[in-house]
């Protein structure tokens, strides 16, 4: 049972991508969290396909620690969070403002991935 996040993981590997239109994979274990930063100077919009091996639903959690940035249309500033659900071959849109910084923890038992693409 492969759960995200991630990035929503996910969901936000695209931020993190320095070039246009390009793919990035970003990959989380059970109850890991990483911190991505958008060091680009323009803003970065992003979807990201979530995939794993179990069809049940898992949730990653997503912190603005810097900035601004918008997850499923929802959006979050400095200090603000949101738990996203997600299942497998869903897809998640992010965007983040230059410099925005986002923790990622996926709350699953299980490693999921996201692959984004800008």
């Amino acid at each position: 049972m492969a759960k995200f996040f991630n990035i929503t993981a996910m969901v936000l590997v695209g931020l993190l991508s320095s070039q246009a239109y390009a793919s990035k994979v970003i990959k989380l274990n059970p109850k890991e969290s990483k911190l991505l930063t958008n060091s680009s100077l323009w803003t970065l919009n992003a979807t990201c396909n979530i995939q794993s091996n179990n069809q049940v639903k898992n949730k990653i959690r997503v912190s603005i620690v810097k900035n601004k940035g918008i997850v499923n249309g929802k959006n979050l500033s400095s200090g603000q969070a949101t738990s996203v659900s997600i299942k497998n071959n869903q897809n998640i849109s992010v965007s983040a403002e230059p410099g925005t910084q986002v923790n990622l923890v996926n709350l699953g038992d299980d490693s999921v991935q996201a692959v984004c693409s800008t």
